[in-house]
């Protein structure tokens, strides 16, 4: 559910009024920030002053920053310089020479424009002060493993203070990297954190004063203080640190020991960790970002039991990839991928053999759930994780790539690769290219298809297996097959395609190669074989057939419609589940009641709370009585927990949910936990603690092809 926090600006093709056909304004290339950032709390306001070394350009030049800003000076090579201050929206005000040579800008949030004149192109130094106020609204922040939403540039609150890049609280131009170095100026109680490394920290009356230095040039930095304890250890030299708010100081030996052991792994696995300083630091609206040397968790999410045996590890890796190792985004983000892989999957592969084949098959049933023609994209295109399709392709189709990979060229050789790339680019912004250069490099095989194939083309692979014949083989005891494989959906793939023949005795794994649309398949095999199946442990990124797929909550809540349908007659469940659908859909939800269910469009995906009776796919899954529920042979007293299960085709319905519970007060909370649990074709929760969860059997498959004997 994590995400790094893109920490830049594009500028580029918005337009504002008439422009020019040449440009005669050009933004400044900024290279160096030494920021002093006074905080005053209670007028929700920050100074700020900010010097360093910048290009400039003949002519008019301009940058941007806050849209409260009022700019106190300004100076370049240590001399006043006159400026205009200008609302982006407000441009009109401009004379007609400076209004129309505005270049093209792209910005998702208003901004005020410094244009200033230059006799001369140049590179020097700058200096200049200004007052902004910051208040963005924190209270309908959408911060979830499916969606993000109304996100929180900067805000100034008693509760603390977040400054991102997107808050333009330091001045921007056409640059994409420039180092940082930050001084806090905070109330003496509080404490802050920043990109990169703490250098200094003093008390001054009652004020504190911190200062934080990134090492290396990058795209950004983010800035947060707040009320906090401060807890720390070390491990190979390094302070890993938490800043948790006084009521979660609980929580705080538990995060600490795990940063610990995950920086500890990721160095073996990598490289030295790149910073002096590893710290996770909790907020007071939700967010889950990952910053050069450290992670900001919403209280909400760190309180999560199992946040810190998966999304913690993820943020700690970030600061190799990402956060040390940058991304080229026009060339594609790769770094949420392989994050993804080295964290999330890898705590799965870790585990068994099979709960990593879960997680694959987990990430082909959501790119069947969400993922379709007019929504799919290139993973070359994906930025950032702005809804749950560019997170189904920019992290998990991606990881598959990153899986495939490995899977080609062996273990060692893919990790001598994420060494070899580390060594190679530190402090670098790269792209898909490096990666397989550095991949074909470690393994001398060539990749040079994965990028076309993969990277720049959209869709997935759709297998069959067909004509399966079978016969006595030219040795006594074997038999011989003949099948044919094919592929459709775009571009033929090249394709290592796992198969396996079953029997009595163990069974045979091989690989067939496929270049085109058909590859006609002959194996000889054991006498005893019974069974061929094509990719039977979900190594392929491929679109899954329907009989492969059981009914999950991902596939309600990837439905285009959906309908929230209340079964009960009482006011206090009908609250209760509009909120619970509030929070799920992350938008307002109507119920509808019964009597209005005939009136849904069948492609509806409904979500049916306390039905009379059960849907029939249902039914036989669980025991329904009237104070218990059994699911997956467990059973549930009625009262006190609530069951969310997944079903299919009922009443002309493809797919819907059940919701079965007495314990209305929960369902608010419960909206907002069970996008977590997409991958799971049931929930079982008491209160708002998971207690069950687990997926309906599927025992059929198209690729799975029974032998003639």
């Amino acid at each position: 559910m994590f995400c790094r926090i893109a920490a830049f600006v594009v500028l580029t093709s918005f337009s504002c009024s008439t422009l020019a056909k040449e440009p005669t304004i050009t933004p400044v290339k900024f290279h160096n920030h030494d920021l002093q950032v006074a905080l005053q709390v209670p007028t929700h306001s920050a100074n700020i002053e900010d010097a360093g070394s910048f290009t400039i350009y003949s002519g008019w030049n301009l940058f941007y920053l806050n849209r409260t800003a009022d700019m106190k000076t300004f100076e370049v090579n240590g001399k006043p310089m006159s400026f205009r201050l200008v609302s982006l929206s407000d441009t009109a005000q401009l004379p007609d020479n400076l209004r129309t040579g505005l270049p093209p800008l792209e910005v998702e949030r208003e901004v005020k424009l410094v244009l200033f004149e230059s006799r001369r192109a140049d590179s020097t130094s700058f200096a200049l002060k200004f007052q902004s106020v910051f208040d963005d609204p924190v209270e309908n922040v959408q911060f979830s493993r499916e969606k993000v939403g109304n996100e929180v540039a900067g805000t100034i609150l008693d509760q603390g203070s977040y400054l991102s890049s997107a808050a333009f609280y330091y001045p921007q131009g056409q640059e994409k990297f420039a180092k940082f170095r930050l001084t806090a100026d905070i109330p003496a109680a509080w404490v802050s954190v920043a990109d990169g490394n703490p250098v200094s920290e003093g008390i001054l009356g009652d004020r504190k004063i911190q200062t934080w230095e990134n090492p290396f040039r990058s795209d950004g930095c983010v800035f947060m203080a707040a009320p906090y304890a401060v807890r720390t250890t070390t491990v190979d030299s390094i302070i890993v640190a938490t800043y948790f708010f006084v009521a979660d100081t609980g929580l705080c030996d538990k995060y600490l020991k795990a940063s610990a052991d995950y920086i500890r792994m990721y160095q073996e696995l990598i490289g030295p960790y790149p910073f002096r300083q590893f710290t996770v630091a909790e907020n007071f609206f939700p967010t889950g970002y990952g910053m050069p040397g450290w992670t900001l968790l919403g209280q909400s999410v760190l309180r999560l039991p199992f946040i810190i045996t998966s999304s913690l590890g993820h943020e700690v890796l970030h600061n190799w990839w990402g956060n040390s190792v940058y991304v080229d985004y026009e060339r594609g983000n790769w770094c949420e991928a392989v994050t993804v892989y080295g964290a999330d999957y890898r705590y799965k592969l870790n585990e068994s053999p099979d709960a990593a084949k879960e997680y694959r098959k987990g990430i082909l049933k959501e790119y069947l759930s969400y993922v379709n023609s007019g929504n799919d994209f290139p993973i070359r295109n994906f930025k950032s994780r702005t809804s749950v399709e560019t997170r189904t392709i920019g992290y998990n189709k991606a990881m598959m790539v990153f899986h495939m990979i490995e899977e080609r060229i062996g273990t060692k050789a893919f990790f001598d690769a994420w060494k070899l790339v580390y060594k190679e680019h530190l402090g670098r912004a790269i792209s898909w290219e490096e990666w397989i250069d550095a991949f074909q490099r470690t393994s001398g095989q060539d990749l040079s298809y994965i990028i076309p194939q993969w990277i720049d083309q959209t869709g997935a692979p759709f297998l069959a297996v067909q004509d399966v014949t079978s016969g006595p083989g030219t040795v006594q005891g074997t038999r011989t097959i003949h099948a044919t494989l094919t592929q459709s959906g775009g571009t033929p793939y090249t394709l290592r395609v796992p198969v396996r023949i079953g029997g009595a005795a163990t069974a045979i794994d091989t690989t067939v190669t496929m270049l085109s649309p058909s590859t006609v398949v002959e194996l000889t095999v054991p006498e005893s074989a019974t069974s061929l199946t094509v990719d039977p442990d979900n190594h392929l990124f491929r679109r899954l057939y329907p009989e492969e797929v059981e009914p999950i909550i991902s596939a309600v809540l990837g439905a285009p419609q959906k309908g929230l349908v209340s079964f009960a007659s009482d006011e206090l469940a009908g609250a209760a589940f509009a909120a619970f659908g509030s929070a799920l859909l992350e938008d307002t939800a109507k119920v509808l009641s019964a009597s209005a269910l005939d009136g849904l469009s069948k492609e509806t995906a409904p979500i049916l709370l306390n039905p009379s009776t059960l849907p029939d796919y249902i039914s036989r899954q669980v025991t329904n009585r009237a104070d218990s529920v059994t699911v997956a042979g467990v059973s549930y007293a009625l009262v006190g927990h609530t069951f969310v299960l997944a079903g299919q085709n009922w009443n002309g319905f493809a797919k819907y949910l059940v919701i079965l519970t007495g314990d209305y007060g929960s369902l608010p909370r419960l909206g907002q936990l069970v996008p977590h649990y997409g991958k799971y074709s049931y929930l079982v929760f008491e209160g708002a603690k998971n207690v069950g969860k687990g997926q309906w059997s599927v025992t059929e498959s198209p690729l799975r092809v029974v032998l003639s004997k």
